[in-house]
């Protein structure tokens, strides 16, 4: 590896996954891998390449096709903005880090001041609705693949 660069061979075991299987992404145009010197033909992959991955085994998971994955790559690509599952994703993770949050301070917040955490507590349940009033308006301008 050189400058973030990745063979093929490197590229796959960074991801833990086969050569064929990102050859195969390669070729189904979900990955755009880069020729560092022309006429030699060996590809190499970036850290850019490592996040399109990630997100295509997440979106795999969540039983999404190629085809459907490639359009939201592609889409990603042309507006130059996080997509949809990216943001999405952060979501998740901001709820579960908020949920963590709110069990560690539950306990501690019984022998503190409660008319404080009360009013705390209602402001980030006015956030919370907001957010899923939002999420539910994205989810039904969504167009189906």
């Amino acid at each position: 590896m050189e400058n973030g660069s990745y063979t093929i061979g490197e590229f796959a075991e960074l991801m833990k996954l086969s050569p064929r299987t990102i050859d195969f992404y390669t070729r189904r145009g979900l990955l755009h891998p880069t020729q560092l010197r022309k006429g030699h033909g060996y590809r190499h992959y970036t850290e850019g390449d490592r996040r399109r991955v990630t997100l295509i085994k997440q979106l795999q998971a969540r039983k999404f096709t190629l085809r459907e994955i490639r359009h939201i790559l592609d889409a990603n690509r042309r507006e130059n903005v996080p997509s949809a599952v990216e943001a999405m994703e952060r979501v998740a993770s901001d709820l579960e880090k908020l949920r963590t949050l709110v069990q560690e301070t539950r306990s501690a917040a019984l022998a503190t001041d409660q008319p404080a955490i009360r009013l705390v507590a209602a402001e980030a349940l006015q956030r919370a609705t907001a957010l899923c009033t939002l999420m539910v308006t994205l989810l039904q301008d969504m167009p189906l693949l």
